[in-house]
Formats: C-alpha cells, structure tokens, sequence
C-alpha cells in the first residue's frame, strides 16, 4: 500500500523571510496610525486644542498690549522699578486694568473703571469664540465645551494674576477680579460662538419683539451720539486749558502713551455722563457737588490733572435748559417709525409698543450709567458719574413724551400726497402721402 506523504514547506531564503514579515507587521502599524490620526482628529480634541490655542493668544495679545503702553514710562520715567519683579508687577497690573478690573489703594477700591479699553479683550475674546465655532463644525455641544473651556483659561488668569499679584500699596480683590472677567469672558464668548455658528435668533424670537429690542438700542445710540458731539464741542471750546493741563504734568514722551489709553479708556465714561447731563439727571463730581442743566453754577472741587475733564461744564445758562428737548426729538422721530412701520395695528397697540420701547432703552442706558459710576480712592472723589436709576427714569418720561403723540397719528399723517401733474398729449401729425395711403 502506498502512502502519501506531505511533501515539506520549501524554505526561504533570508531577503524573502524579511520581506515577509514586513508585510505582515503593516497592517497592523497601519492600524495603530489610523488609531492615532482618529483619536487626534476627534471633535473633543480638536475643540480643547483650539479653544486652549485661542484663549492662550487673547491673553497674551493683551499682555503685550500692556507692556507697548507701560514700558517706555517705566523704563524712562522717573519711578523706574528696582527689580525684574517690580517691571513684571507694573505689566500685569496694567493689563488687569486693560481686563477691567478695579484696583485697590491701600483700603480705598477705585471702581471708576476705564472700560472703554476693556472693550480690547473683548472684542479678542468674540473673535476667539467665533474663530472656535467656525473650525467646529462636528456638533453645538463641541462649540460648548471649546467656549466653556475658553472662559475658565481666561478667568483663571485674570484671577489668579489678581491674586498672586500685590504689594503694599496696590492690591487687586479676588472677588472683583472673578465677577468682571466671568461677566466679560461668558458674554463675549457666547456672543461670538453664536455669530460664529450662524445661528438665527431672529426666527425663534417673535418679529415684534425683534423690533421693540433694535428701536430701545437705537434710541440709546442716537442719545449717546448726540451726547458724544457735545462733549467734541466742549473739548474744542476748551481746548486750550486741556493743552495747559497736558503741558503742566509734562508726561513727557513717555507718559504720552499712558495718558492717551487713559483718555481712549475715560472716552466712554465721559459720553455716558454727558448723556445723563443731556436727560438733564447730570452727574456728581465728588460727595456734595452736583454738575446739572439746571443748577447755574458748579460748586468749585478739586479733580485729577486729567485733561479731558476740562469739558466739564462750571456754569449752565437758560438755554441748557432746552437739552432734554433733544431726546424728546429722539421720541418724535421714533413715534414716526412706530406709526409707518406699524400702520395696520390700532393706535392703543402702537402706543404700547412706543412706551414699551422707550423702557427698553432706559434699562439699556440705566447699565451703563451704572459702570460709569465710581471712585477714584479719594474722599473728595466718591460717587463720581451719573445717577442709574435717575437717568434711566428721566430718558424713559422724554422719549415717553415724543412718541405718544406720534405712535398713535395714522401713517397716512406723515407721507406726503403728491397730485399728478396733467400732461397735454399732442396729436399725431399725418403727412398727406399717409392719409393716401390708408
């Protein structure tokens, strides 16, 4: 019987055995690279990455903001610091005041914040909230975490740099420093991430409601415009003491830059306070001086050598009496939007929707009288900007009064009838060779 036999594996010789197992080892270091090139590219990673990317490069833009501002008065001016430290303390101080962040002195807080530089991060932070959205594109609850994890990074810094950062005459409070960067970092972010995310609001909200919010907003802007080309007025008219000021303190070179972030920081302050001076609620330069329309004289007081407070007026003749008439004017003009572009709707509904709106706008301008009011530490310099809730009233009863008497005329009040003009059509003139014709 025969029997088969299995005839033995043909051996290899080396070079094919090597080439052999390099092809078995592939699949699997492809495999592994596959695992790796997933894991990086998964939405998680890729929105802690960018938003650590983005919020690390809003902070440090500000920082060297800082330093451009505070290092040529520190280097030639005439305190300079003993230490690396001193230079680093000095840095970080001024970019928590960039952040909006009020200092202390000693015991006394100064809360009369320059926020109009706090507009800088800001508008970095909504760029880095849009920027995260848009690269996000696997999900809303991705675009929440890189948000969230932006506004940590951000608070965390501002308060540990406010915390870890003192000494005997300058201090920066833990709890100051935790609700302005929380308020600053959540709004701007938010805002940005939903611009970013092209979200529509404007379809989920209520297209009356819609209308109601742009009109209160715009009311303030117009307020605040008018506010802002008088307080241009008064800086011309005195100009020449703000020079004197301005050479008096001879900043030199140095301390121009210094001098020109605080005047572009005060700017927004000083716009609010001449709109409450405009509504006629004025401001207070100190605990027992009053700057009014309505009081003839301003008690003499000392104020800082800042010289854009020279447009403060001393004195108010009659006819500054006559400025609350500007925003019923705002009113007027805002009735005549309500009546054209809600001309279907009964005169009752108009004039709710007018007074309605006019609230919007002075709850708008009631927070920003409220960041416009504060101290600068001293005594004399307590409670300096407008009353909120005085401006915030006065603004809602003026523009109430000039859109009242407009929401409720018919549209048809204000369009202008134009009469056609008769026209003499002249007749057709016929040469004789067409009369044959026909």
């Amino acid at each position: 019987m025969l029997v088969s036999q299995q005839a033995p594996p043909e051996m290899g010789t080396p070079a094919q055995e090597e080439e052999q197992s390099a092809q078995r080892s592939e699949p699997e270091s492809g495999n592994t690279r596959d695992r790796v090139m997933g894991f990086t590219g998964k939405p998680a990673v890729s929105s802690i990455t960018w938003s650590i990317i983005l919020s690390t490069s809003v902070i440090l833009v500000t920082v060297a903001l800082s330093s451009l501002i505070l290092l040529p008065t520190l280097l030639f001016g005439g305190d300079r610091p003993s230490s690396v430290k001193g230079y680093l303390d000095a840095i970080t101080w001024g970019w928590l005041l960039i952040n909006g962040v009020p200092p202390k002195l000693g015991s006394a807080t100064i809360t009369l914040i320059p926020w109009g530089l706090a507009l800088i991060p800001w508008v970095l932070l909504f760029v880095a909230g849009r920027s995260i959205s848009i690269r996000t594109t696997h999900g809303t609850r991705w675009r929440v975490l890189g948000g969230v994890i932006m506004v940590v990074i951000y608070v965390v810094a501002i308060v540990a740099a406010g915390h870890f950062t003192t000494s005997m005459n300058i201090s920066f409070s833990d709890w100051w420093a935790l609700s302005v960067s929380l308020a600053m970092g959540v709004s701007a972010v938010t805002v940005g991430i939903l611009s970013g995310a092209n979200a529509q609001l404007g379809s989920r909200i209520p297209p009356l409601a819609v209308f109601v919010l742009r009109r209160g907003v715009g009311a303030v802007i117009a307020l605040l415009g008018v506010a802002a080309i008088m307080l241009a007025v008064r800086l011309l008219a005195n100009f020449g003491s703000a020079m004197d000021l301005f050479m008096g303190l001879n900043p030199g070179w140095s301390g121009i830059l210094a001098m020109l972030a605080l005047t572009i920081g005060y700017a927004p302050v000083l716009v609010v306070w001449s709109a409450a001076y405009i509504v006629g609620a004025g401001f207070s330069i100190g605990p027992d001086v009053m700057v009014s329309p309505f009081i003839p004289v301003t008690a003499p007081t000392q104020l800082p050598p800042f010289p854009p407070l020279v447009a403060i007026p001393e004195t108010a003749g009659a006819l500054v009496w006559l400025l609350p008439l500007l925003v019923i004017g705002i009113g007027v003009l805002w009735g005549v939007g309500i009546s054209k572009s809600l001309g279907k709707e009964s005169a009752l509904i108009r004039l709710v929707i007018g007074l309605t709106m006019a609230f919007v706008g002075a709850v708008i301008l009631y927070f920003l009288a409220l960041i416009s009011l504060g101290n600068l530490g001293d005594v004399r310099l307590i409670s300096l900007g407008p009353d909120p809730l005085l401006s915030a009233s006065l603004f809602w009863i003026l523009m109430a009064v000039g859109i009242s008497p407009t929401a409720v005329l018919p549209s048809k009040a204000f369009v202008r009838n134009r009469h056609l003009k008769i026209a003499v059509v002249p007749e057709p003139v016929f040469d004789e060779a067409q009369r044959n014709h026909e």
